[in-house]
């Protein structure tokens, strides 16, 4: 089980995080529609007849941490463009990676990397290379990915500002990476092994554990939000 979303251009990251993560919602909105459509009642323990429904919050976790990663990506993406120009300094890990796609050792590596020169918009052209050769293929969901993503566009480490503006107890970075690490990790669970344990068994899932999981993919989200735009 996998969830995929296309980016939006006419919407902001976050308009579309917005729209994508509505899914989530729907889906816990789903399952307690067809537990009251079943007479099952508002809570309380699934029969066998019925864990099929616990399908339903299974999918709602996918479905957030698909729009955590889409929005990353459209952050990244959106931001690249303005990190050049004149008195403008481009960030180490984006510089590595423009780098690896013109190594111009030779003549043969020399006449692949003509067009990128030769464009009006070098600039452009090479980020559009880097889409298709690097970000396309890369998923920001895990902490360490995230991380990646907005070393890019000079964040060094973002959980660190993202505490920043996370009040309350349990909010220092490292303890904001190992509660995504967590949710990621379910979602791996979910999507690549049929949420099963090793011996077969279902792992217990409950709506209020996908709800915590949209909760905090909110607020992460809004925080990455600020801490990008902030300038």
């Amino acid at each position: 089980m996998s969830v995929t979303f296309t980016l939006d251009r006419t919407m902001t990251a976050l308009q579309q995080f917005n729209r994508n993560v509505d899914a989530s919602d729907k889906l816990v909105g789903m399952y307690r529609q067809l537990r009251g459509f079943r007479n099952l009642g508002a809570r309380g323990r699934l029969d066998a007849q019925n864990q099929d429904l616990l399908w339903l919050p299974r999918s709602a976790v996918v479905a957030a941490i698909s729009a955590l990663d889409t929005y990353v990506h459209s952050v990244v993406k959106e931001r690249l463009p303005h990190l050049f120009g004149p008195n403008k300094v481009v960030p180490e890990s984006l510089a590595e990676q423009l780098a690896l796609l013109m190594p111009v050792r030779n003549a043969n590596t020399f006449r692949q990397a003509v067009p990128i020169l030769l464009a009006q918009d070098t600039v452009g052209q090479l980020l559009k290379k880097l889409e298709d050769n690097y970000l396309q293929f890369q998923s920001f969901q895990a902490p360490d990915k995230i991380i990646e993503a907005y070393r890019l566009i000079g964040f060094d480490n973002v959980f660190e500002p993202v505490s920043d503006l996370w009040p309350g107890p349990n909010t220092t970075a490292e303890h904001l990476k190992r509660r995504l690490a967590g949710f990621v990790q379910r979602r791996n669970q979910i999507a690549h092994e049929g949420d099963l344990e090793a011996n077969g068994q279902q792992r217990p899932m409950q709506p209020d554990y996908a709800i915590e999981c949209r909760e905090f993919v909110g607020s992460l989200v809004n925080r990455l939000n600020q801490v990008a735009y902030a300038a």
